[in-house]
């Protein structure tokens, strides 16, 4: 079956799936990245390392007020396109971490993703852009069979 599915317009690099997979539609999402169409009560937030970092620590506030939008929803998830490793030293050489926020100690970042995860928001680390685009379809998978 094919996924109706819509992409915020302010996506700079949208995700691409195979035709036989989605119908995409490029339309302003109130909240979240990605949403099946016609569907307001469910979307997923794609982040870069980088974007998820920085929402963290200086972009909390917005971060925060964003995610309370989705409240009541099945799920809220936030899909970063890299390992949780890259947000940590490197136990092995002491390297610091590969991002532009290396100020930030890993001991912030695990404590702001138990935050999330108390608020019953779920952070998936997916490695990459393509893993990332995998997870998310087999999550709005779900959510159109549950629908």
């Amino acid at each position: 079956m094919i996924l109706p599915l819509t992409i915020d317009s302010r996506e700079q690099r949208p995700w691409a799936w195979l035709p036989s997979e989605v119908e995409p539609t490029v339309a302003t999402l109130r909240t979240g990245d990605y949403a099946i169409t016609g569907d307001h009560g469910f979307a997923i937030e794609r982040k870069s390392l980088d974007d998820f970092l920085g929402t963290i620590s200086g972009g909390w506030d917005r971060f925060t007020r964003e995610m309370w939008r989705m409240a009541g929803w099945p799920a809220r998830v936030v899909i970063v396109e890299a390992d949780l490793a890259a947000c940590y030293f490197d136990s092995v050489t002491g390297a610091a971490p590969q991002h532009r926020h290396s100020l930030l100690s890993p001991q912030f970042v695990a404590r702001r993703i138990a935050e999330l995860t108390m608020r019953n928001i779920s952070v998936l680390f997916a490695g990459d852009d393509q893993r990332a685009s995998r997870l998310a379809l087999a999550i709005l998978r779900e959510r159109q069979r549950q629908r």
